[in-house]
């Protein structure tokens, strides 16, 4: 008997309609790069239930393929719960950063340098990176990939994540610039002077270095007298004034 029933019940359940779709998008903040009326939209129209008036011939997968297509997208979980209702759970891209080209187009990355386009309708302030760097926008993926072994953006992202990584210098760095010598230029929070970072090495010296130079002159108004720092130089740190 209680077969029968399990059995009566699983096909009455898939013979119900669809009663609802109920979309969670995860992200940190309220808004993000994913729509959350159109994507609804969109896994609505893709079930149909006017055609599709049973459960079972609601187009699961298709609903998955559609928002795995979304390039801010990171994670799908769809399913249709015992209610009949389309439960969907939308995991979105978590950027740390965004670099922009020597075309001036732009891309964001994550911790994992992971690359995904950018979006007409949502900017994320972030980190920026920016100058004479080459890397193609049409291209996504990771860094690590072929198409972008002989770029600037895996280097790019290599300095910008070291000073994500930095808790002093995640605080006071706002953009970093690489110049047409390869050089390395951050602009700060804190202060109208430029740091000189130079090319990628020593990169935690180089880092640390800026933090005792500022912390030791906190409060001096000598700092006003500067305008360029240069960590360059082997244990030192060289000043120009203005």
């Amino acid at each position: 008997t209680i077969i029968a029933l399990s059995v009566y019940f699983v096909y009455e359940h898939f013979h119900d309609k669809l009663q609802n779709v109920n979309l969670t998008i995860i992200r940190n903040e309220e808004n993000g790069f994913i729509d959350y009326e159109k994507t609804h939209e969109s896994i609505v129209e893709i079930c149909d239930t006017t055609n599709n008036n049973h459960i079972f011939m609601i187009p699961v997968d298709s609903v998955v393929n559609m928002l795995e297509s979304i390039p801010w997208a990171v994670e799908v979980d769809a399913e249709i719960n015992l209610k009949s209702v389309l439960d969907v759970k939308l995991t979105e891209c978590q950027p740390i950063m965004r670099i922009y080209n020597t075309q001036g187009k732009s891309v964001y990355l994550d911790s994992e340098g992971n690359v995904f386009p950018t979006n007409m309708s949502y900017v994320k302030h972030l980190l920026v990176g920016s100058g004479y760097v080459r890397f193609p926008i049409n291209e996504l993926g990771n860094i690590a990939d072929e198409n972008y072994a002989d770029t600037d953006l895996p280097e790019m992202y290599r300095l910008m994540k070291a000073v994500l990584d930095d808790e002093y210098a995640r605080n006071c760095v706002k953009q970093i610039y690489k110049d047409n010598k390869k050089n390395y230029i951050f602009s700060l929070n804190i202060t109208d002077i430029i740091v000189i970072f130079g090319e990628i090495n020593d990169i935690e010296e180089k880092l640390a270095k800026m933090q005792i130079f500022f912390d030791k002159m906190l409060g001096n108004p000598e700092l006003d007298n500067y305008k360029e720092l240069n960590l360059n130089y082997k244990n030192q740190v060289v000043c120009t004034k203005k």
